[in-house]
């Protein structure tokens, strides 16, 4: 069973961690998204005070049999277009190809629906083939093709909620 976790406290020293042994587990994302294959406990907590913060961003683990797989971060109301985004949709590369990312992404959209988001929108670099077909397969359409805030092309892709 898959379920969503909220994340108390992601500034707290065990929370980083953990988040860097998902993030890192990635390196090829990383790469793509931060320009460097893996990340230091400093940038997650830098990243995380500009995007939670400061931004509102909230974070969710994914969980499966009690272990810690995966995070999820999203704004719920972007002040630029006040639609709600997805920020970061990440599973450990030990969990990936096995369904799991469908079905902490179905539990995600419940809990954006409880939330009262009409629809969802995210961003994927260009040479994201993996991710663009994921979010594809899930049912994302991209709206629009532009640059991300650290100048990577991304297409921006949306699904209806409500």
């Amino acid at each position: 069973m898959i379920i969503l976790e909220a994340v108390p406290d992601p500034m707290s020293a065990e929370s980083v961690e953990l988040q860097a042994a998902i993030l890192n587990s990635q390196p090829t994302f990383n790469l793509m998204v931060q320009h460097k294959e893996h990340l230091t406990p400093e940038e997650i907590r830098e990243e995380n005070k500009q995007n939670l913060e400061e931004m509102g961003e909230k974070m969710l683990l994914i969980v499966e049999k009690g272990k810690h797989i995966g995070i999820i971060t999203y704004l719920p109301s972007h002040p630029g277009d006040k639609h709600c985004w997805i920020g970061l949709f990440v599973l450990h590369h030990g969990c990936a190809g096995r369904g799991i990312g469908s079905i902490a992404l179905n539990a995600l959209e419940r809990r954006l629906r409880q939330e009262n988001a009409a629809q969802v929108r995210l961003a994927v670099q260009l040479e994201n083939l993996a991710g663009a077909a994921f979010w594809q397969k899930n049912g994302y359409v991209i709206v629009k093709s532009t640059q991300d805030q650290r100048g990577n092309e991304v297409d921006v892709y949306e699904k209806p909620l409500l």
